[in-house]
This record gives C-alpha cells, sequence and structure tokens, in this order.
C-alpha cells in the first residue's frame, strides 16, 4: 500500500510541474501578443498622430531645401524636372500645408539637363553659323574653325567635327570644325523669288549658260518664278550645261489676259492650281481676281484663279 500511495504522490508532484510550465507558457505567448498588437496598431495612433507644417522652400538649391525638411522633420522624396535653374520649383503638398508626421513630401528640384549635339556634317557653315553661335554661347563650348582643300565637297560645307552626334555637351568642351575649301564647284543658288539682274550677276560668277522665258503671271514684272536645275545641285564650274529661267513680265490690272494660255502655263511649271467661276457681268472666260499662295517657298507655288463664266 506505501508503494502505490508513493507513486500517486509523485504522479500529482509531476502533473503540477507540467501545469505551471504550460501556464507559464500561455502567458509568454498571450504578452508577446499584446505587445505585437501595441506596436503595430496602437503606438502609430498616439505618437505618429502629431501635426507638422510644410516649410517653403521655393528657390532654393537642393542642400539648402533638404536641410529645411529634415529641421521641420519632414519626410520627402525629390522629383528632378527639366528647368534652366537646379533649384527648388515647388512642394506637394504646397508651403503652409499642416500634415501628419509619417507624410511623405514631395520635392520637385529644377534640374538642368544635359543638352546633346545635333551634327552639322554637310551643311554650309554660312547657313548655321549663328545657330552654332548661339549653341555655343548657352552651353559654354569654345568654337573652332579650320579649313581644309577638298576637291570632292562644296566650298563652305562642313566635312569633319570634333563632337559626336548625340553626345552630351558640357561646359568648357571644344567644338572644331573643319570647313571645305573647293574652287572647282559650287552648289545651285536658289534664284527662284530673285529679280532678273541679282540672279544674272550670280550666273556670271558661276560661269553658267542661261536659257530665259518671259511670262505673264501675276507676279511682279523681272521675277524669277522657276528655274530648271533645283536649289542646292552640285554644280561643276564652266560646265556646259543650261539653265532655264522663267520669268514674270508681269500682269497690268486693266490687261486682259488669254485665261487659257495662263492656266495651261501655271500647269506646266508643275504649279498647284484651283480655278472658281463665277457669276460675273463682264465677258466670259475673263480672269477677275487671283491669289498666290507659298510663292519662292522651295519652288513650290499655288495659284487661286476666280474666272468669269
Amino acid at each position: 500500500m506505501k508503494f502505490f500511495y508513493n507513486i500517486f504522490i509523485l504522479e500529482n508532484t509531476i502533473n503540477g510541474d507540467v501545469m505551471k510550465w504550460t501556464l507559464r507558457l500561455w502567458m509568454v505567448t498571450l504578452a508577446i501578443l499584446l505587445l505585437w498588437i501595441y506596436f503595430l496598431f496602437i503606438s502609430p495612433k498616439i505618437f505618429n498622430n502629431k501635426v507638422v507644417k510644410v516649410p517653403d522652400v521655393l528657390n532654393l538649391n537642393e542642400a539648402e531645401a533638404i536641410q529645411t525638411l529634415k529641421e521641420n522633420n519632414i519626410k520627402y522624396q525629390i522629383t528632378y524636372i527639366e528647368s534652366e535653374k537646379e533649384v527648388a520649383l515647388k512642394t506637394v503638398p504646397y508651403a503652409g500645408t499642416n500634415i501628419k508626421a509619417d507624410y511623405v513630401v514631395s520635392l520637385y528640384m529644377g534640374k538642368i539637363m544635359p543638352m546633346s549635339y545635333k551634327s552639322y556634317l554637310g551643311r554650309l557653315y554660312d547657313d548655321v553659323a549663328k545657330e552654332i553661335e548661339l549653341m555655343c554661347n548657352n552651353y559654354g563650348l569654345q568654337l573652332k574653325i579650320q579649313y581644309e582643300e577638298n576637291d570632292n565637297a562644296v566650298k563652305g560645307v562642313i566635312i569633319k567635327e570634333s563632337l559626336v552626334d548625340g553626345s552630351s555637351l558640357n561646359k568648357g568642351d571644344e567644338l572644331c570644325l573643319t570647313i571645305a575649301v573647293n574652287h572647282l564647284s559650287f552648289l545651285m543658288p536658289d534664284f527662284v523669288g530673285m529679280s532678273i539682274d541679282d540672279a544674272l550677276e550670280l550666273i556670271e560668277k558661276y560661269n553658267l549658260k542661261v536659257n530665259l522665258t518671259y511670262i505673264p503671271t501675276p507676279v511682279d514684272s523681272d521675277i524669277i518664278i522657276f528655274q530648271s536645275t533645283p536649289a542646292n545641285t552640285l554644280i561643276s564650274k564652266n560646265n556646259p550645261y543650261a539653265l532655264d529661267l522663267y520669268v514674270s513680265k508681269g500682269v497690268k490690272p486693266t490687261s486682259v489676259i488669254d485665261v487659257n494660255f495662263f492656266v495651261e502655263t501655271i500647269l506646266n511649271l508643275n504649279y498647284d492650281l484651283e480655278v472658281n467661276y463665277i457669276d460675273s457681268n463682264e465677258i466670259g472666260n475673263k480672269l477677275v481676281a487671283f491669289q498666290v499662295q507659298k510663292l519662292y517657298d522651295s519652288n513650290i507655288v499655288k495659284y487661286i484663279l476666280w474666272i468669269s463664266k
């Protein structure tokens, strides 16, 4: 009997210890759970409910703007926008707005983006000289011009450049342009719109042969309205080729011209034509009015005619 009594006492002792340890384990688990709930849900509402005011950082540089935000305990993220000045452009929310301490303010900073170089190879330097000079002044480039004899290129054309097309322009970079010198060829000038007297001076300079055709048009007299060889065509000097120029004879307001001949002439020159027929007390098939559009623009001319029925 004593033996069984001892076993009973031992079992009760073991069961009591297990219950104690089980209770302690549950208490620790409960404590961890309560702490987790506190830090995750309760603490942010207690400590992060503080309200702050967005400071004014407009026109400050990046370092100054960041320092101002930090001094006011403002969280921020920076977005860069292309601008002529590298200063703070705005904040979202704007300055003076009350926000919660954990709100992230968007700071928009101006950024001078690098300019990419656009190649000028093959272009006449005189045509782009002002553009190149302006680019060099704006981006602090040093311009250097040199000349090279080249019989395969037109005189005045840019044949070499020190900067690569698409490369970034940096202050202090040197832009060296090599311009061709050539005494054997030239680019055909754009005679359309010039007076015949001015055109003949250039024609004599380049030793060109020329055929002149005068036709009646509403354009002022002695103005060239068409040339057989397009402008900027490469021509060798002393070339036996003959250039055909069509010169306007003009039309007096009181003159009556042959409408059919006039229309045929416009079509032969490959100009655009729009004809409008109107009722009139005048005789039929008479040019009552006209309008010229896009005159002297790459040899493209459009005539709008109003003809009596």
